[in-house]
């Protein structure tokens, strides 16, 4: 079976990256995108292979959303209600 190739929306920490991990489900996280600059320097940290993107989802055109050639999207639910 191929990889799945995977890009993971608001990415915070990468809590669902690790769960894809422990998941044993052959994928590759070709990028990661998320805003939050605090939460990007940790996910750098759990994840330094992985590209990040530091911006929000509208900021990417469609022509890069294609050239990331994925075939699954991971979220993660919002956390501001849950953070300070």
């Amino acid at each position: 079976m191929e990889p799945l190739r995977v890009l993971e929306l608001y990415s915070g920490i990468g809590g669902m990256h690790h769960a894809l991990r422990e998941s044993h489900i052959p994928a590759h996280v070709v990028a990661a995108i998320d805003v939050n600059t605090v939460a990007n320097e940790v996910y750098k940290h759990n994840f330094p292979h992985t590209h990040l993107l530091s911006k929000t989802i509208e900021g990417i055109s469609l022509e890069d959303f294609d050239k990331l050639s994925f075939n699954m999207i991971l979220m993660s639910p919002p956390c501001q209600p849950f953070t300070s």
